[in-house]
């Protein structure tokens, strides 16, 4: 009875041994992974730290301006196409300019082709002692003229074969043409007079500088010639 209750009792204190060390065991693991666990938080936290205290050193970077908004042009500033340079160099046409004739072979012809330049037109006709006599005269400056300067004949006549025939035996002038309705009513507005020759001075804006009836001199001649601009 009394080696029974021995043996239960140092099998009780056997165990008691064996809990004690089981639970010291258990504790020792228990603090290991604290040690762990607080580590591995510690490595993790301290990247951040370093950020941190990199970014209180480091200087902040200057803010970029801000974008101030691009102008948008008004109609007044926007571009212009180039205008045409024929176009603003073209003379403006002038009474004259507006005057259509015919040539000797019954076309129309615009005196507007001759914008820009001065003119003298001789009016006359073939069957006119004193228009010979007044075209003499004007071919006697040939030469002695402003090249820009242009000699027209203005012929009367009932027809252009009458002009071509003249022709044939005496000089022309660098333009022949046959006067239209419309040319003898401008004239008659001027001058109604139905006499002949008559000489017409037009300046280079196409613009009556003088009508002149009667035979004109040379000396004349020349001087209005030079005058006309």
């Amino acid at each position: 009875m009394i080696m029974t209750l021995g043996c239960d009792g140092a099998q009780q204190e056997q165990n008691r041994q064996e809990q004690s060390q089981q639970e010291q065991s258990r504790q020792e693991q228990g603090f290991g992974d604290a040690q762990v666990s607080a580590s591995a938080s510690t490595s993790a936290e301290a990247p951040s730290a370093m950020q941190q205290a990199a970014s209180e050193r480091a200087p902040s970077a200057p803010a970029a301006p801000a974008a101030t908004p691009q102008e948008v042009p008004t109609n007044s500033d926007a571009i212009r196409p180039p205008s045409d340079p024929s176009a603003a160099k073209a003379p403006k046409l002038g009474p004259v300019h507006k005057l259509t004739v015919q040539d000797l072979d019954g076309n129309n012809v615009s005196l507007a082709q001759f914008a820009g330049r001065p003119m003298i037109i001789e009016i006359w006709a073939t069957w006119c002692g004193p228009c010979k006599v007044n075209r003499r005269n004007v071919h006697s400056l040939k030469g002695l003229l402003p090249e820009r300067l242009v000699v027209i004949g203005m012929s009367m006549d009932t027809g252009p074969q009458l002009v071509k025939s003249f022709l044939r035996s005496n000089e022309a002038n660098a333009h022949e043409f046959m006067a239209s309705e419309e040319f003898n009513s401008f004239i008659r507005d001027i001058n109604p007079s139905g006499l002949i020759p008559k000489t017409l001075y037009v300046d280079s804006k196409g613009r009556v500088a003088d009508l002149a009836e009667g035979v004109q001199s040379v000396d004349w001649l020349k001087a209005m010639a030079k005058n006309l601009k």
